[in-house]
């Protein structure tokens, strides 16, 4: 889409939220709590249906997104909702094109979307969100609601075939989380899964840190993929040797996970 359209829309969008729509709210006629909320469907119908007919193939996750968001302001303070920024709400409204065929993605941009019209929260919505779900799948989004959740981090394990002779190494899995296998619907896309979110700033692993307690690294050492590539035989003298790590969220990445992903 043209600059040109991008300002129509942001410029549409705060004229319709600040306008008609916030009159129930504004006008000290508003009395009952029922006469505010009321005004919630309508607004929703108002913005949306700006961008509907330049999605093509997104009617359905505009739809689905719409009724998301409306359940999500009938859980906010009437009071507290307030126009969403156009650098947020713009480019959230153009990405759910791409969204039909995903609940997880549609959730995170209604969350997005709810606390940029949240006047307690708007301020922790970093425009840099919406770039972070288009880059993300259903399964990674998993992952970091987990370790937000859970406020934890994750054991990682590799397998390196050292040998003696030579004073080396050769690497033969790198990062290994057993996550994938209690989580994801495709668990054996898990080392891509942990590169992205390092990628992209969500988590992070130190080099040569692990957990002290052994016990958190029972369930990944015994994990299949684990056990098969221990099983296999070195010739020349080598051996398959586990290196211990682990992996953080970092603090970017649970305000990504308290805007985008709450439940």
């Amino acid at each position: 889409m043209s600059e040109e359209f991008d300002k129509e829309i942001a410029k549409s969008l705060v004229e319709q939220t600040a306008g008609k729509a916030y009159d129930d709210v504004a006008h000290p006629s508003a009395k009952a709590i029922g006469t505010v909320l009321s005004f919630i469907p309508r607004t929703i119908r108002l913005w949306f249906s700006k961008w509907e007919k330049w999605i093509i193939n997104g009617e359905y996750a505009i739809e689905e997104t719409a009724e998301l968001l409306k359940d999500k302001l009938n859980r906010i303070a009437p009071e507290k909702i307030t126009e969403p920024e156009p650098y947020v709400a713009v480019p959230a409204i153009q990405q759910l094109q791409y969204c039909f065929n995903s609940a997880e993605l549609r959730e995170m941009y209604a969350n997005l979307l709810a606390s940029s019209m949240n006047e307690d929260t708007k301020w922790s919505v970093h425009p840099s969100f919406v770039d972070i779900i288009k880059q993300l799948t259903p399964d990674e989004a998993k992952i970091i609601k987990y370790l937000y959740d859970k406020q934890t981090g994750l054991p990682l394990v590799s397998i390196r075939k050292e040998i003696k002779a030579k004073n080396g190494f050769v690497p033969i899995i790198d990062n290994y989380s057993n996550i994938g296998e209690l989580l994801c619907e495709e668990p054996e896309n898990i080392l891509s899964y942990i590169d992205n979110l390092e990628r992209l700033k969500i988590v992070y692993i130190p080099k040569d840190e692990y957990y002290l307690d052994d016990n958190l690294y029972t369930d990944v050492e015994n994990s299949n993929r684990i056990k098969e590539l221990m099983c296999v035989k070195c010739e020349d003298g080598a051996e398959n040797k586990i290196k211990k790590g682990k992996l953080e969220i970092t603090e970017y990445g649970k305000a990504f996970a308290s805007v985008c992903l709450k439940d």
